[in-house]
């Protein structure tokens, strides 16, 4: 089948699933202009895959068609059974959903286009390996938790549930792999777009504003581009951005830099940035289904009290729909989940949401124990609970991250406040406020507080002052929390196995990517605010500084996809025109090409298979990494990283370096028994790595190992009993 026909089989699955739970979105969501359609392909994926994981997590049926099959009907089963009156066509809303299906469609086929230029599932600048590791781990696994791929005899620590929602698509669809975790890419771009798009068009019943949001949230970058360019102009250093020489501004914009760090020591990322990276990474595959809760709360919200026209079944399927929602962040993003824990519970206090008397425990009761297989089998993380940030964020480098959202959310505060502060008791308050935050920021050399602080006590002071809480009180809600999680991101890091001066890398990347979806969503709400209230000479300034901002906020992503795909860059262009993510791999090692494919052919299971022990970010380990099966030792410091430590991983490298030198057949026979390997991997990475006499022990000793396969550059060989 053609590359287009499995881009066709992919869609259309999604548009079933969309279909497929539609009628129960719609109840949950029946206050939306859309009825929740932006979201339906979301909360279809995040069930399907709830229950086939449930199912084989609980051993009670291994993964494959029939627990699929199962949890589509359990879907079908509950989506017309709670949601059939919803099925009336004279009001559906088909013109909202045509549009939101057009829209994702058009995002899903032009991401594929882009990654026809950059498919390559490569090692160098991405944890490209370790998501494709865990997906074919995924595709090859009975029950879960999954086999871990570089760790030979241990289960995966991370969290899979991306991959896992992945493999069932690739399994259903029989894409090749290689191939589906570029669909894959697309499908998540797409979907956030979708539920972007929905966000935006609830909130404000505007289309467009739908678009804005898009255009905010998975479009926009930091304004480091506009930086870029003007050093580029001026041939002059601008705020640390230096001036890179270029024949011409095509040739400038072909080789545009592909770094996006700000903030020194720490990780900087946005959500367009993360989606262009084509990198199956849990903090990129959850973009969407952050979009997808902020609906579902929003969807809550609109209800208003439950008690006039609802049903006990209404406030236990919002129950059930809320919890599963939120516990799937423990399974495909875990960094996420003490986050919307806090927002649904400052929601439920500040805006009023009545479920019930016990709802937000039972949410958040109900997302817990709906996990508990996950927690029973999860082994180590790698995290040693908190510490207090001594290096802090800079101001400037703050709003060079979100210098366009801080504008629009700020002009709307100034606006709403300008009457008030001419009040007399007003104006002393505010600038006492002004004068303590200041002192404040000077004293503990903590510059955030001057720009967080003010916005964390407007937002309350606005949802607390509003009688009757609407769609602006919401959008102050997301304010309120993405001020409050950049603030904490300033106070504490979470302690991982980064050491200083990187030691808070991973908590700026993965949370400030949270503060982006929360800010970028509610600073296209202040957009379409102040277009309708600001007036006069004021608003063409806004306006006209708003469309600066703006084109600032796009120069880098412009400049990201054009050197992304341009082929230019070292690390990129070894394969294009593609979708195929390991036909690289055929140029770069045909060797491994084709012992890849013959294993994926011939070896079914999980026997562990010995290859060369991995370095983090280079072409090593690629058979584990591609087939799935499980080495002794893959990505060292990767599995250090999860384990927390070296207990489970120190020595393997000594000993699988041991197993290909040695010429002591006892020695060797002990340490294969030792990981039970079952295969012997002797490919270009071994053969450059040992020399002498210990690799020739396998081809010469045929009734210990016997040769199963081999090419020019490889032989595998099966350990006999």
């Amino acid at each position: 089948m053609t590359q287009i026909g499995y881009a066709a089989i992919w869609w259309l699955l999604l548009v079933v699933a969309g279909l497929a739970t539609f009628p129960l979105v719609s109840r949950v969501c029946s206050r939306l202009p859309d009825r929740g359609y932006s979201i339906s392909k979301l909360l279809g994926l995040l069930l399907i895959t709830y229950f086939t994981w449930l199912l084989a997590s609980l051993r009670l049926v291994s993964f494959g068609y029939l627990s699929i099959s199962i949890s589509l009907l359990l879907l079908l089963a509950l989506s017309l059974f709670l949601g059939r009156k919803q099925l009336n066509l004279n009001s559906l809303p088909l013109r909202s959903m045509a549009i939101s299906e057009v829209i994702f469609s058009a995002a899903f086929v032009l991401f594929l286009i882009f990654l026809m230029n950059k498919p390559d599932i490569f090692y160098a600048y991405s944890e490209d390996f370790m998501d494709f590791a865990f997906l074919q781990s995924i595709l090859r696994s009975d029950y879960f938790p999954p086999v871990d791929p570089w760790l030979a005899g241990e289960s995966l620590p991370y969290y899979y549930g991306g991959q896992l929602l992945v493999a069932i698509l690739t399994l259903v669809s029989e894409v090749p792999s290689g191939v589906a975790y570029n669909l894959a890419m697309a499908m998540f771009f797409a979907l956030a777009v979708s539920a972007a798009y929905g966000l935006g068009y609830n909130a404000t019943k505007r289309k467009f504003y739908g678009l804005v949001t898009v255009a905010f949230v998975c479009v926009a970058g930091f304004i480091s581009g506009a930086f870029q360019l003007a050093a580029y102009v001026t041939n002059h250093e601008v705020l640390g951005h230096s001036a890179r020489g270029a024949p011409g501004f095509i040739d400038w914009l072909l080789t545009f830099d592909l770094g996006a760090q700000v903030i020194p020591y720490t990780g900087n990322s946005y959500p367009y940035y993360a989606f262009l990276q084509g990198d199956l990474h849990a903090s990129t595959m959850s973009i969407p289904f952050q979009l997808m809760f902020i609906t579902l709360v929003f969807a809550l919200f609109k209800r208003g009290n439950p008690s006039s026209g609802s049903s006990k079944w209404d406030s236990l399927l919002n129950v059930f729909i809320l919890g599963t929602s939120l516990g799937f962040f423990l399974l495909i993003n875990t960094w996420e989940y003490p986050t919307y824990v806090a927002f649904i519970l400052l929601a439920f206090i500040l805006l009023k949401i009545d479920l019930d008397k016990r709802g937000f425990l039972g949410v958040v009761g109900l997302s817990l124990l709906l996990y508990v297989p996950y927690f029973i089998s999860r082994g180590t993380t790698g995290v040693e609970g908190v510490g207090l940030v001594n290096l802090r964020t800079d101001l400037i480098d703050f709003v060079e991250l979100f210098a366009l959202f801080l504008f629009a959310i700020l002009a709307y505060f100034c606006v709403q406040s300008g009457t008030r502060l001419l009040k007399e008791r007003t104006l002393v308050l505010a600038l006492a406020l002004t004068i303590v935050t200041a002192l404040l920021s000077f004293l503990w050399n903590f510059q955030l507080i001057l720009i967080l602080v003010p916005l964390i006590l407007a937002s309350l002071y606005y949802i607390f002052r509003a009688r009757l809480k609407r769609e602006r009180e919401f959008m102050l809600l997301l304010v309120l929390i993405g001020a409050i999680i950049a603030l904490l991101s300033d106070v504490v890091y979470i302690n991982d196995a980064f050491s200083a001066p990187f030691e808070r890398f991973n908590t700026v990347m993965k949370f400030y990517l949270q503060v982006w979806v929360f800010l970028g969503v509610a600073s296209a709400y202040a957009v379409f605010w102040g277009l309708r209230n600001i007036r006069g000479k004021l608003k063409a300034v806004w306006v006209a500084l708003l469309l600066g901002l703006v084109f600032a906020s796009i120069i880098q992503p412009i400049g990201l996809t054009a050197g992304w795909t341009s082929g230019r860059h070292e690390l990129f262009g070894v394969n294009r025109g593609t979708l195929d993510g390991l036909a690289y791999v055929k140029t770069l090692d045909p060797g491994a090409f084709e012992a890849i494919k013959w294993i994926d052919g011939h070896i079914e299971g999980r026997p562990v298979i010995l290859e060369a022990p991995g370095a983090a970010y280079q072409f090593t380990s690629p058979i584990s990494t591609m087939t799935g099966l499980p080495t002794v030792i893959g990505w060292l410091t990767h599995e250090v990283m999860w384990r927390g430590g070296w207990d489970k991983v120190g020595g393997r490298d000594t000993d699988v370096d041991m197993i290909y030198q040695t010429t002591d057949e006892d020695e060797a026979r002990d340490l294969l028994k030792k990981y039970n390997v079952e295969y012997i991997y002797v490919g270009t990475l071994e053969k450059e790595r040992y020399e002498g006499e210990g690799l020739l022990k396998f081809a010469s000793q045929p009734e210990t190992y016997e040769l199963v396969y081999e090419n020019r550059d490889v032989e595998i060989y099966h350990v006999l009993p």
